[in-house]
């Protein structure tokens, strides 16, 4: 256990940036040390050299037959297998293969940012149970992320990053951005912040969508306490900067075109979703930026009510009663 809580330390220094003020403060995880070991897909589905072996492959991960390579769009698994067996014998699928591995490595690395993140999520909620995890090259399938209460898969491929000569195809610019290592275990935190979100589904408000995303984001700053910021939002550094800045800016137009209680669906999206920029406000304010906003509410509702615990956070379904004791007032 000595060995485990100085390597854990470690880890968490390697991971931390030169900028103080980037790690939230955090409590001492070592009595909910983790460990973590990712299971690597792709030599065994690589070394399927003939067709029964590339069927028992199928057949030992159903996960990643449907999710992965789509096995409900196939007629049978038989053809559905003989396609990987072609797919993999291509020599483009091989230098795929050693790129990610140069990547990747022994994924040592990703090991030890999912050993940081399970091990506070330990911490703060005791009954949860470490998923297996495993990765996996695929040529760019269907799915880059599988993520359940027992199991992950990671599509490594996907995940290459700006400086790869093979990136994934029709994602948009502004989107790809984040498909690199380095957002993969804030990608699976935010995701598994909605097993520990209490919402009131009866709220349609704009306020409850904000709050929802602000209190995942929240999620994955706790479990990743020295995580950038930007990798958690999906916003360049640049991008954040930019926003936090304008502050102001942005709650005024919120309020002045009352939005917070808006519960119109295709009003909602032109904030909340995924756009190169929002072009209502200008085309510096980002896709999402409501979700963004939304953490910077119940960033200043923790500020401001100190006792409040995470736990306490996330099993509040009630929007509006966070929004009004955050005081929120933009920048000011």
């Amino acid at each position: 256990m000595r060995y485990l809580t100085v390597l854990f330390l470690l880890i968490i220094l390697m991971g931390c940036t030169d900028e103080k003020d980037e790690c939230d403060v955090a409590p001492d995880v070592s009595g909910s040390i983790v460990k973590v070991e990712i299971e690597g897909l792709e030599d065994e589905l690589f070394a399927a050299g003939t067709f029964d072996e590339m069927m028992s492959f199928l057949t030992a991960h159903p996960v990643v037959t449907k999710e992965f390579f789509g096995s409900e769009l196939y007629p049978s698994d038989s053809i559905l297998a003989a396609e990987l067996l072609s797919r993999v014998r291509n020599q483009y699928m091989d230098s795929l293969l050693l790129d990610t591995r140069a990547q990747f490595g022994d994924l040592s690395g990703l090991e030890a940012e999912f050993e940081q993140a399970f091990s506070y999520l330990k911490r703060y909620y005791p009954d949860f149970t470490p998923p297996k995890i495993q990765t996996l090259v695929t040529g760019f399938s269907s799915s880059e992320m599988f993520v359940s209460d027992t199991l992950i898969v990671i599509g490594l491929d996907f995940y290459l990053g700006p400086e790869s000569r093979y990136r994934p195809p029709g994602i948009p610019a502004y989107i790809l951005e984040r498909y690199e290592q380095s957002f993969i275990v804030p990608a699976v935190m935010l995701l598994y912040a909605n097993r520990y979100i209490a919402e009131d589904r009866s709220d349609n408000t704009m306020l409850a969508d904000m709050i929802y995303y602000g209190k995942k984001y929240q999620f994955a700053k706790t479990m990743l306490p020295c995580t950038s910021d930007s990798l958690i939002v999906w916003y360049s550094g640049e991008i954040l900067d930019n926003v936090q800045e304008n502050r102001d800016v942005l709650w005024f137009y919120f309020l002045n075109n009352e939005l917070l209680f808006e519960t119109n669906h295709l009003t909602k999206q032109k904030f909340m979703d995924e756009r190169p920029f929002v072009s209502e406000i200008g085309d510096k304010c980002p896709g999402r930026i409501g979700s963004w906003i939304g953490w910077d509410i119940v960033r200043a509702y923790l500020k401001d009510n100190p006792a409040v615990t995470i736990q306490e956070l996330l099993a509040n379904p009630d929007a509006q009663d966070i929004f009004n004791k955050a005081k929120y007032r933009g920048g000011s």
